[in-house]
């Protein structure tokens, strides 16, 4: 059986339903497990020193249940009504109809947390801690296991990842496309240590876990002894599982964790080594296939975004995925109809375009202070669709600046890099 782990509070469970469903429809049932397994080992590309090789476990050394075709979908909560739990039942149940599936429900209580800080996705809750809890839910069976951040969306036979063998590395991971210049903060014997991530710094929101190593290695007892120690730390969980396993990581193409700002640029390691951690030529291979999509900018919060390889926009993926969701298809479908606040968004973004290539850079401060949205709406329709991704990135700065009440020329200068880096690094993504 193969063993997928979520997060996902009440609201969430119907984005999880969509995720879900994407794994089961590309499932080749064509295919045995078997059939991923026993191959020779992979190198992703030719001639290439900075992607470890791929090796893959040999099926008749593996017990009958890990053999074993079907999936278990564990859901991490702090709570789940009885009417989403009887959805979910019937959700399972048209899967089943498909390919073998079963959907666990685990309920955590945040006191189990009460160590850990606030920080990053855990600012407002501790549900992005709940995935350190996996020694809790899975049995000894289990040989390899995958969390997915429910903004998620597969593209291809998530068995493939299931048959790869990660030897002595406790996960498999995909690069992080921020800065690398990140660090930790905690106290070790009275005294105060800073540590600086390096160049492999991984986005937790994918990860393949190499679940016997894991036990062995106590991650979970580590994760948390550090969590009390720490006084400065800015993306939780995510920096946890960056210290700890920072030497024991087999690193993925970035096909697997396809993170959509990217759509707008990349910042690659031969232009900058402080950011995304892999070349041009590997990052392109992957723009031109994902295997799986991490949205930033939800879909259920903008029907349009980034364009794809084919000149798609990628939001609607998930729509058409959310299509083919039984049960919970109607109520995202209605809710579709009042999602429109993302039209606000691109059109603030988009006067901020437009002063940028006025050079009206300080009439930028204009769109912070004034808040009648309303009036650019109608410059909607002169939006690029290849533009209309950065567009929601500068408005959303925006909006964010109103609410924190940022100063207006640190706000410019941050707008004024965005764009920037469009110029500078979007086309080269373009160029397959």
């Amino acid at each position: 059986m193969f063993h997928i782990i979520m997060s996902a509070d009440e609201n969430y469970i119907k984005y999880s339903a969509v995720l879900i469903t994407s794994i089961i429809k590309n499932t080749d049932l064509s295919k045995k497990f078997k059939d991923f397994c026993d191959k020779e080992d992979f190198i992703p590309l030719k001639n290439n020193n900075t992607l470890d090789s791929y090796s893959y476990l040999k099926f008749d050394t593996l017990n009958k249940e890990q053999q074993k075709e079907g999936y278990i979908f564990h859901i991490l909560s702090n709570f789940i009504s009885p009417q989403t739990e009887e959805k979910l039942q019937f959700f399972e149940k048209e899967l089943n109809s498909i390919y073998p599936c079963k959907i666990l429900i685990h309920i955590f209580e945040d006191e189990f947390f009460k160590d850990f800080p606030k920080s990053g996705a855990a600012h407002s809750n501790y549900l992005s801690y709940y995935r350190l809890k996996i020694n809790s839910i899975l049995d000894n069976n289990v040989k390899n296991c995958i969390y997915l951040d429910s903004d998620m969306l597969c593209f291809f036979d998530i068995r493939e990842l299931f048959a790869l063998d990660l030897k002595d590395k406790i996960i498999a991971c995909v690069n992080d496309p921020g800065s690398k210049k990140r660090k930790i903060k905690f106290k070790e014997k009275n005294k105060k240590i800073t540590f600086y991530f390096d160049q492999n710094y991984f986005n937790a929101g994918f990860l393949l876990i190499n679940f016997e190593k894991y036990k062995k290695e106590k991650i979970e007892e580590k994760t948390h002894e550090l969590a009390k120690k720490c006084f400065y730390i800015k993306a939780a969980d995510q920096d946890l599982l960056n210290f700890v396993l920072r030497n024991q990581i087999l690193k993925l193409d970035f096909a697997y964790n396809f993170s959509i700002i990217t759509y707008a640029y990349a910042i690659c390691r031969d232009e900058n080594s402080n950011r995304l951690n892999f070349t041009r030529e590997e990052f392109n291979q992957s723009f031109k296939n994902p295997k799986i999509l991490h949205y930033g900018e939800k879909p259920w919060k903008y029907l349009k975004s980034y364009i794809d390889a084919n000149g798609k926009n990628i939001n609607d993926h998930w729509w058409e995925m959310v299509n083919k969701t039984p049960i919970f298809n109607k109520e995202l479908l209605e809710e579709k109809n009042n999602i429109k606040e993302y039209l606000y968004i691109a059109a603030l973004g988009f006067m901020a375009l437009k002063f940028y290539n006025d050079f009206k850079f300080f009439k930028i401060a204009s769109l912070i202070k004034n808040k009648n949205d309303k009036k650019y709406l109608e410059y909607i329709k002169e939006i690029k669709d290849e533009e209309f991704g950065l567009c929601c990135i500068l408005g959303e700065s925006i909006f964010y600046a109103r609410k924190s009440n940022k100063g207006s020329f640190s706000v410019i200068l941050k707008l004024l890099k965005i764009i920037f880096h469009y110029k500078k690094y979007s086309h080269k993504s373009r160029i397959i």
